[in-house]
């Protein structure tokens, strides 16, 4: 049995896109770490409300301007696209500062909590004829490519059970616990429910057992999604226990299986029906680990631009205003909301 090679875009092939990034904090240092080493793409500016913490942040990844306005990036002549990495409450504003300026946009993910935000940015960014993409950057790596060609293949049948897992002790993440820029489900459960998205649309019936603290937040969510077809999926999100990040797809005639963590480069394994049935692999041998997968997504948004696309075809803007809506019936079940 052997499974299909990813089809991955040569950085070399796309146009090398002048970035600014808005919002220097740990996501924006990993993206900025592999935007260097893995693409052909510049960063040429970096904004934070934060008095100094741009200029600490250009000096470590040698970005020649650092500015401490958002208003002042968004203008410059010599900045074609915007990474938003700030927090998400922040989503929204900083994204339609942006495309109002011309930009094209890739926003850190959650797009936002608000399904109406995320609407609008959309509909301006269509109206401005510029790129807006959530950064739901598993769409986009190696291994979810092969599994999506199987899937086309229909190597396992028709897909029928998504389970996953994603825990982590994050306790000790302030910004995890703040409303409106996180909770787990938030900021971590939108990888289970992008996964269930990407092989089942949205689901039909919801449900969701959920350990909740004194304000309002999710510490641990076991969510359960239906569809009209018969398929459902079960995943469970933590804040404060750590649980290897498992995931798989079953269906009618067999199983994919995504190394761990799933939503980082990894693996990704296809085996038949059967009790011990034997596991085929394609392995991510590329040397790019962890967050470096963040390339794949950047070079990605460099070649739609290229092509003059205004949203992605592996995660187009239905499909996240189609998780988001997951994520916010799923946070009103436990009585949390978005704002």
């Amino acid at each position: 049995m052997s499974l299909p090679e990813p089809r991955l875009i040569d950085p070399a092939t796309v146009p090398s896109l002048r970035w600014g990034i808005l919002g220097p904090g740990w996501i924006a240092d990993q993206f900025a770490s592999t935007v260097r080493a893995n693409t052909t793409q510049r960063i040429v500016a970096v904004a934070s409300q934060t008095p100094g913490r741009a200029r600490a942040f250009a000096s470590a990844h040698d970005i020649p301007v650092a500015l401490s306005r958002y208003d002042e990036l968004v203008e410059r002549d010599d900045v074609d696209a915007v990474y938003i990495a700030n927090l998400p409450s922040g989503h929204h504003d900083a994204a339609m500062l942006a495309i109002n300026a011309g930009k094209h946009v890739l926003i850190e993910k959650p797009l936002t909590q608000v399904i109406a935000q995320a609407e609008s940015i959309f509909a301006r960014a269509r109206a401005r004829r510029v790129l807006a993409m959530e950064a739901m950057w598993t769409r986009y790596l190696p291994q979810v490519d092969v599994a999506r060609q199987l899937l086309d293949a229909g190597a396992i049948g028709a897909p029928r059970l998504v389970l996953a897992d994603f825990c982590q002790d994050n306790r000790s993440l302030e910004r995890m616990w703040r409303k409106g820029d996180g909770s787990p489900l938030w900021d971590m459960g939108i990888y289970p429910i992008a996964l269930c998205q990407m092989v089942f649309g949205e689901p039909d019936l919801l449900d969701v057992r959920a350990i909740v603290r004194e304000d309002g937040l999710d510490a641990e969510t076991t969510s359960y999604l239906g569809y009209a077809n018969g398929a459902r999926a079960t995943f469970t999100v933590s804040g404060v226990v750590d649980v290897p990040a498992h995931a798989l797809i079953a269906g009618d005639e067999g199983v994919i299986e995504f190394g761990q963590p799933f939503f980082a480069p990894s693996r990704v394994g296809l085996a038949g029906k059967g009790f011990n049935s034997p596991m085929a692999y394609w392995v991510d041998e590329s040397g790019i680990r962890g967050h470096g997968g963040l390339a794949y997504q950047v070079n990605a948004f460099a070649d739609y631009v290229g092509r003059g696309l205004l949203e992605s075809p592996l995660q187009t803007h239905e499909d996240s205003l189609a998780c988001l809506r997951v994520a916010s019936a799923l946070a009103e079940r436990f009585g949390l909301d978005g704002s």
